[in-house]
């Protein structure tokens, strides 16, 4: 082989291991859970619109839709041009955070967004009782579902600045659509056709900054650690719950914890958090094989 054909040779093959770098507009779905005319999903689309790698389309709830977590709407509702608070052009769906998710994957887009994000919501949506519940991971647990990888972003109570935030998720996607490495890694095996997808947090700092991101577990908002007998009549004991709970509103981007063990501690010592989460409860197929054993067992 000539040296100019091995130096080709060679070139091609760098280009190939340098990541599947979209040729075309790497196509982002943004949602939200607080409305089309929400300041944090305008500052998210402000954000991703200055990419020209990226194809911006928005499909977001006419109106706050908070805390309803998954929830679907089975009977009509409206679809109407809207524009996010920023001008960016939207799409309102009078329905849930979900609905918006289904309505674009199913009916309006001309092909399968690449990744949705959802946010930035205006409030942490952190430990397993807040995620439940949640229309921002809601839209995004739809999307992942539906085997489509997903970001849901939110910020500490009383938000107004989401300049951190918004330019975090920005540079994730662009990472994403470069190199690729978080799709492979949402890649789920848990369930046909689907995909995982990430809960972020970013906090609200009255003092200090943001300091710094963790990949971090779920929290448990209220544990429940015994119970105390409160009256007992010789038929009906009565009992209270002892409960511990974590403050989610006390946030502390001044503080010296360096290692978080869940997202609340994360982001009340004023690091953003970054959760991967199973859309579904249920196992693959080559999990389920291994309980086969109990359909032979008789009744």
């Amino acid at each position: 082989m000539r040296r100019s054909g091995l130096v080709a040779l060679l070139a091609a093959s760098v280009l190939a291991s340098a990541g599947p770098a979209w040729a075309a507009p790497f196509r982002v779905l943004v949602t939200n859970d607080d409305g089309v005319g929400s300041a944090g999903l305008s500052a998210l689309v402000a954000r991703l619109g200055q990419n020209p790698k990226l194809a911006v389309t928005v499909i977001a709830p006419a109106t706050n839709q908070s805390g309803v977590g998954d929830s679907v709407t089975t009977g009509p509702f409206g679809v109407t041009a809207a524009a996010t608070a920023g001008g960016f052009p939207a799409t309102a769906v009078a329905g849930f955070p979900a609905d918006t998710i289904l309505f674009a994957v199913r009916t309006e887009l001309p092909a399968r967004p690449d990744l949705v994000v959802s946010g930035i919501n205006a409030g942490q949506n952190v430990s397993r009782e807040i995620v439940d519940i949640s229309g921002t991971v809601g839209a995004a647990i739809t999307a992942a579902r539906l085997g489509v990888p997903a970001i849901a972003v939110s910020q500490g109570i009383v938000a107004t600045d989401f300049t951190a935030a918004a330019a975090w998720v920005g540079n994730v996607v662009e990472d994403t659509r470069r190199k690729g490495r978080l799709l492979r890694k949402l890649a789920s095996k848990n369930g046909v056709g689907r995909s995982l997808l990430l809960n972020v947090n970013f906090p609200t700092c009255s003092a200090g900054s943001v300091r710094g991101v963790r990949v971090v577990p779920l929290d448990q908002f209220v544990t429940v650690t015994g119970y105390t007998l409160l009256a007992d009549d010789g038929t009906t004991r009565t009992y209270q719950a002892t409960t511990a709970a974590t403050n989610l509103f006390a946030t502390n981007c001044t503080s010296t914890l360096k290692d978080p063990a869940t997202d609340a501690q994360a982001l009340t010592n004023g690091f953003a958090s970054v959760t991967p989460l199973n859309p579904d409860l249920t196992v693959d197929a080559s999990r389920l094989r291994r309980f086969r054993f109990l359909e032979r067992i008789p009744f």
